[in-house]
């Protein structure tokens, strides 16, 4: 079996993957291997291919590609982005984030004034939504203020209270 893991920039790989032991052994058939690889502690994309193969009585390979996975993004402690997409505009909080972003020294403000303006617009741009809706909803910035983002309507995305909670938590190891 070959793994790779590739990642930034442009998914270039593979990343060097060690192989520690045999998970384990029936007879003379190795059946499968433990093993582990070093990505580097920053935030980056990733995903991961490879190809399992076979090697018959007679010496005839059988080898079968694993296609690649999906696109995964972590952090530098190895947290997955919380997946969330806005059920009515489709936005996606993940989509936009670029992994080479720049903490700031202070975060630009945050009043309840934009957040007012930004409902109205929102709500101007896709129908007007339920008390309720917004009652369980935050205001997300897809690009965190601390990390140069704005408020401008099209960084700004409604979360539900506990998913933005998660996104929070996730960019604490950007």
């Amino acid at each position: 079996m070959q793994i790779e893991f590739n990642t930034e920039p442009a998914l270039a790989g593979p990343v060097n993957v060690n192989t520690l032991a045999p998970i384990s052994k029936i007879g003379g058939l190795q059946t499968g291997l433990l093993g582990f690889t070093e990505l580097p502690a920053k935030t980056t994309f990733f995903n991961v291919a490879g190809a399992v193969g076979f090697i018959g009585v007679n010496g005839a390979v059988n080898a079968k590609p694993i296609p690649p996975t999906a696109i995964y993004l972590q952090n530098k402690i190895g947290q997955n982005f919380p997946e969330y997409v806005d059920p009515v505009s489709k936005k996606d909080a993940e989509s936009p984030i670029n992994t080479t972003w720049s903490k700031l020294a202070k975060s630009p403000d945050w009043t309840t004034q934009d957040r007012y303006l930004y409902i109205k617009t929102f709500s101007e741009t896709y129908g007007n939504q339920s008390a309720d809706f917004w009652n369980t909803r935050e205001v997300h910035h897809i690009r965190p203020r601390i990390y140069g983002g704005s408020n401008e309507f099209d960084n700004l995305m409604p979360i539900l209270a506990p998913n933005h909670r998660l996104i929070t938590s996730w960019f604490n190891n950007y």
